[in-house]
């Protein structure tokens, strides 16, 4: 008998330290997008999206080819005039397990001198790497109408 409870309490204390280390992850996560989005915003697209970004990250493009790396990822911000598109997100959903998450939000981009907004959503999945830092391996989105 004594066994058999040692055995439950074993089981029960390995299911509630693996929800509590899953919600840490989580709230983890979510804070390490929403630093993002900060940044993007502070400090420009470029330097937040190669901040954030895992060496072997895949970029997905609407109606394009994806990028492959960071070099290919480097290559292609070179091209978009930082000062003039402002991108900001938000974060809606955040899920993680060990070291990998994704988090799925909604984002909104403005260019200066344009009356025009665009919208979307986009999702992230993301790698927590031995330094305990996110860096997001593969990130794509896609357009939609003015949310209500």
């Amino acid at each position: 008998m004594t066994k058999k409870l040692f055995f439950l309490l074993l089981i029960l204390s390995a299911c509630v330290h693996h929800g509590m280390n899953k919600n840490f992850l989580e709230k983890e996560l979510l804070k390490t997008d929403q630093d993002f989005c900060l940044m993007s915003i502070e400090k420009g697209m470029k330097e937040a999206f190669l901040s954030y970004a895992a060496d072997s990250v895949i970029m997905l493009r609407q109606g394009k080819l994806p990028l492959f790396g960071k070099a290919e990822l480097t290559k292609h911000l070179e091209t978009i005039p930082d000062k003039q598109i402002h991108l900001r997100w938000v974060p809606i959903v955040a899920e993680a397990s060990g070291d990998l998450g994704y988090t799925f939000g909604k984002w909104e981009l403005r260019t200066t001198g344009k009356d025009t907004v665009e919208y979307g959503t986009y999702v992230t999945i993301w790698k927590r790497f031995p330094d305990g830092k996110w860096k997001y391996v593969l990130d794509g989105g896609n357009d939609t109408p003015k949310p209500d």
